[in-house]
């Protein structure tokens, strides 16, 4: 199964955010659309991603200046994406090997959706499920 499958269940829009917007302002988007994280965009274009753990580390630090700090000064800007054929095993172990929860999707350079460690393991899931049925229903026939 590949990222796009991934995608065709999610709702289409990608929330993003331009890097000269404070922190505060990505906070609200991201409790109003009860998301974790946030694609940072400099004129349409990827350049990093705001997450829940990039906001802790700005609170632990600064907290009083949410409203004054750039979102491009505390965002994540090391970044691995992923394409729109990448299969979801390779997108899963991706992010466990290296710690992260949220992974742009880049047909090109045109964003084109955003997935989360929940997403890829749900899509796992349901894959395994589907095959144990299979199975079970080849060894023991239908019920």
């Amino acid at each position: 199964m590949s990222v796009k499958d991934i995608l065709k269940d999610k709702a289409s829009s990608v929330l993003s955010i331009e890097e000269d917007k404070n922190v505060l302002e990505a906070t609200q988007m991201m409790v109003g659309a009860k998301v974790g994280s946030l694609i940072v965009t400099f004129q349409g274009k990827l350049v990093g991603i705001f997450t829940e753990r990039d906001l802790m580390r700005v609170v632990a630090k600064d907290h009083a200046n949410l409203d004054k700090i750039k979102l491009k000064d505390v965002m994540t800007t090391q970044l691995t994406v992923a394409g729109p054929d990448e299969d979801v095993d390779d997108i899963l172990n991706n992010m466990i090997t290296k710690r992260f929860r949220h992974m742009p999707v880049l047909d090109g350079d045109k964003i084109i959706g955003l997935i989360s460690i929940g997403d890829a393991v749900k899509t796992k899931l349901t894959r395994t499920q589907a095959e144990m049925s299979i199975l079970r229903e080849y060894m023991y026939g239908p019920h």
